[in-house]
């Protein structure tokens, strides 16, 4: 089955003239890679309809009118009611939400068979400047040491295509999630404690007072975190990239280092092959 994409010459993204068709066939090529790690996972889609210079938003309910074969998860919520979301579980899929201009998905950090319970935990390293990577970098080794040589986790990292990183550490689904985010906000005290001048978890921006942000709150029931190798609503098209813990360590490196025309080479390997084996019990 072949999905079309519609206005496939619409520019979403201006600078470079990358258009609807471009972004849709850098997301058919990284299917190999990407849908396994978001399979089964609630998607909330950020959507750009005239590209990224228009008005996004994001959209958790499924449209109306989508093809029968795109499968979706009801959804509970405390409030407002149960609500369908879309499953990215396949390649066709993948380019039908590149197709509805959903640039970036959003994902679940729990599978839809067990939703209280994540699968993963992430550390959102958010620094007060574009240009100060290399203090994220060194946050993101400091995480690294403490996670595998205290608690004997096993880590991952990937660049946010923004100005930040991602810490992620498999989980094996024996804590919740309220578990989950109290271990992952005692790592960030305890950081932050040691060098405080470099690092808060203080939420608010007006008290960071310039120090890089540990942000521990993706690990929150019904709350998303970017999708591995989405592409970000920012002109040059960056990625959300997997990198192995050898690649942080090149000073060139920065968050947005990759993008749709420049990634294609790295997607010859998986830096993060053997994730879910690397899953372990979270001791709380």
């Amino acid at each position: 089955m072949k999905v079309e994409i519609t206005h496939p010459d619409k520019v979403l993204f201006p600078k470079g003239k990358i258009t609807k068709k471009e972004m849709a066939d850098y997301y058919g090529s990284v299917a190999r890679l990407m849908v396994p790690l978001i399979k089964n996972r609630p998607i909330s889609m950020k959507r750009y309809p005239r590209g990224i210079k228009g008005e996004g938003f994001f959209q958790k309910n499924a449209p109306q009118g989508m093809p029968s074969w795109v499968k979706t998860v009801k959804v509970s919520r405390k409030e407002k009611g149960a609500i369908q979301m879309i499953l990215c579980n396949d390649k066709n899929t993948l380019l039908w939400l590149a197709n509805q201009n959903c640039i970036a998905p959003h994902i679940w950090l729990s599978r839809i068979d067990k939703p209280d319970h994540p699968d993963r935990l992430i550390f959102d390293l958010d620094p007060p400047a574009r240009k100060e990577f290399s203090g994220v970098v060194e946050a993101a080794f400091a995480l690294r040491d403490i996670l595998e040589k205290q608690h004997k986790l096993k880590t991952f990292v990937m660049t946010t295509g923004s100005k930040g990183l991602h810490v992620v550490v498999p989980l094996k689904r024996t804590r919740t999630f309220d578990q989950v985010r109290g271990f992952a906000r005692d790592i960030a005290e305890e950081l932050a404690e040691k060098e405080p001048k470099k690092y808060t978890t203080a939420a608010r921006k007006e008290k960071r007072r310039g120090r890089l942000y540990l942000d521990v709150m993706r690990n929150s029931k019904g709350a998303t975190a970017v999708a591995p190798y989405s592409v970000r609503p920012k002109e040059g098209a960056p990625i959300a990239t997997p990198i192995s813990w050898a690649e942080l360590k090149d000073s060139s490196l920065r968050s947005d280092s990759f993008n749709i025309r420049n990634i294609q080479k790295r997607l010859r390997k998986n830096p993060w092959v053997g994730m879910d084996h690397a899953a372990k019990t979270l001791a709380v």
